[in-house]
C-alpha cells in the first residue's frame, strides 16, 4: 500500500475557517498582462473566504486572478461555474508542483459561492466531489 495523499498539511494558514477537502475543477485565468496562459487544475480545499490549488509553478504572492470554479452536479442542481477574483497569499511546494493557497476578493460572485456552499458539504471537512476532476488534470504525482 502506498502513501497516504496528503492534501494539505501546510502549517502556518492565512485562512480563517473551516477547510473542506474537494476536488473541483477549476480554471486560473491571470490578467492579460501577465502574459500566462489559462491554466486547468482542480482544487485540494474550498472554505468560505478561500482555496488552494494545484498548479505547476510558483506564483508571485499578492497576484490577483480570476477563478472559474466548476460546480459539481449534485440533485436536483445542474453544474454552474462560478468566476470568483482571488488573490495568491501562500505557494508551497506540492505534489511535483505547487500549492497556490489563495484569498476570495469580496464581490457579488463570492457572496453567490457563499449563499450555495452548504448545499456541498457532505461530512466534517469535505465536500462532494466532482467526478470529472478525479483524472483532471494529469501533474507529476
Amino acid at each position: 500500500m502506498g502513501t497516504p495523499d496528503i492534501w494539505d498539511n501546510a502549517s502556518g494558514s492565512q485562512r480563517n475557517g473551516t477547510r473542506y477537502l474537494a476536488r473541483w475543477k477549476v480554471m486560473l485565468v491571470f490578467d492579460s498582462a501577465a502574459n500566462k496562459p489559462a491554466f486547468k487544475t482542480m482544487t485540494n480545499d474550498l472554505s468560505l473566504d478561500g482555496v488552494s490549488v494545484q498548479y505547476h509553478s510558483e506564483e508571485i504572492t499578492h497576484t490577483v486572478l480570476t477563478l472559474l470554479l466548476s460546480l459539481p452536479p449534485i440533485e436536483n442542481t445542474p453544474r454552474k461555474t462560478i468566476q470568483l477574483k482571488a488573490e495568491v497569499i501562500s505557494k508551497i511546494p506540492f505534489r511535483g508542483g505547487f500549492r497556490l493557497g489563495m484569498k476570495f476578493i469580496q464581490d457579488a460572485e463570492a457572496d453567490k459561492f457563499r449563499q450555495c456552499f452548504e448545499n456541498y458539504v457532505v461530512a466534517d471537512g469535505e465536500l462532494c466531489s466532482d467526478p470529472e476532476a478525479e483524472e483532471f488534470p494529469i501533474l507529476n504525482l
